[in-house]
């Protein structure tokens, strides 16, 4: 840098490693966020859109880094946007047992709306203010002039993204027009990270970078902080890849186990097929003794089935023989019948005529008697 020209001031939370941040697009601007913290030392910092926390996590490395009495807010509602796109509370779970462990002493998630948590912060008392919720241009600028009361003489506002220029994002047109209100510095790596001073009162160190811009440093500045973003993302696809690494191991391990076991399954097996093989032999003897011994048990059920047809045969016949002889019998007993009732009214005929003649002359005489 040629004299005269304002200089970084470098600090040791710049080099900082991640820790247990989720890798995403704003993983490249970490090592500004370390050196921001450590230059700023705010009393109140919060992040208005925080999904996975990748950005806020980093905020709260630093402070307990630097050992500040900063207190730390993420304000999101973790159910998603058109631009980040929709998931469920696995996200916001995940994010807030870790904050619980790691920074829980000075750090909170509120789990509401920007407008619902504005409330709970008195004007003038937010330092450094990260938005990075919807990103259209009206969801950015309703955010900022919203959230501008609250930030204090030594405030400074972050913009994510204002190098975006697809799917409706807007940040880029509001920083525009912020840039050329305020003092001001863009990181153009990892989708753009756009750093607004609306505070009057800054550390010198933050007021020489925002009089970077335009000069033949602010090159050199965004290489370094690109470069130093750079080696924390390799540091993740390393980590990730050694994380693959071991799952393949692990997997390869117990498909190995899985195998060993099935080895001696298949030992197991082939020994029970051995036993079977030689107990084979005499199961088809007692086999074969059986079905003879069931072939003889059917030839003698086959000739009793023979006798009792020629019985059933016979028993009809003799059956018909039987109705026959009844048929006739009841015919002649019929006719006997008839017989007896004829010759019934013979006699009775024969007698009523017998005992008219032989009373004839007691009614002569009983007239006669009556004449008198």
């Amino acid at each position: 840098m040629s004299t005269g020209t304002p200089r970084l001031k470098l600090n040791a939370a710049m080099s900082l490693p991640a820790l247990h941040v989720p890798p995403s697009a704003w993983t490249g601007h970490l090592p500004f966020a370390f050196w921001l913290v450590e230059e700023a030392k705010p009393r109140m910092l919060v992040e208005l859109g925080s999904h996975h926390g990748t950005s806020y996590l980093g905020f709260c490395q630093a402070v307990r880094h630097c050992g500040l009495d900063t207190r730390c807010f993420a304000v999101d509602i973790w159910t998603g946007d058109e631009h980040s796109g929709f998931y469920g509370d696995e996200v916001f779970n995940t994010l807030w047992q870790y904050n619980q462990e790691q920074y829980g002493g000075f750090s909170a998630l509120m789990r509401m709306t920007f407008d619902e948590a504005r409330g709970y912060f008195a004007d003038g008392s937010v330092d450094v203010l990260h938005i990075d919720g919807l990103h259209t241009y009206e969801a950015v600028r309703e955010d900022f002039e919203n959230w501008l009361p609250k930030m204090s003489t030594r405030g400074i506002v972050l913009f994510h993204d204002t190098m975006v220029r697809e799917r409706n994002f807007g940040v880029w047109r509001l920083w525009s027009e912020l840039s050329q209100r305020y003092p001001s510095f863009e990181f153009v790596h990892s989708h753009g990270l756009g750093v607004l001073l609306v505070g009057p009162q800054q550390p010198q160190s933050l007021l020489d970078l925002a009089a970077l811009r335009g000069t033949d440093s602010e090159v050199t500045v965004l290489r370094l902080f690109d470069a130093l973003g750079s080696r924390i993302c390799a540091d993740q696809r390393i980590e990730a890849a050694e994380q693959r690494v071991d799952e393949v191991l692990l997997e390869t391990r117990q498909r190995l186990a899985q195998s060993g076991a099935a080895a001696e399954g298949l030992q197991e097996g082939a020994a029970l097929v051995r036993d079977r093989a030689v107990q084979l032999p005499e199961g088809l003897t007692v086999v074969r003794e059986q079905m003879s011994q069931l072939s003889k048990d059917l030839a003698v059920t086959r000739l009793q089935a023979a006798q009792l047809s020629t019985e059933v045969t016979a028993l009809r016949s003799a059956n018909a023989t039987n109705e026959t002889v009844r048929t006739n019998l009841e015919t002649a007993l019929q006719d006997r019948e008839t017989r007896l009732r004829a010759r019934d009214e013979q006699v009775r005929a024969i007698m009523a005529s017998f005992s008219w003649r032989l009373a004839a002359p007691m009614r002569w005489l009983s007239t006669k008697l009556k004449g008198k």
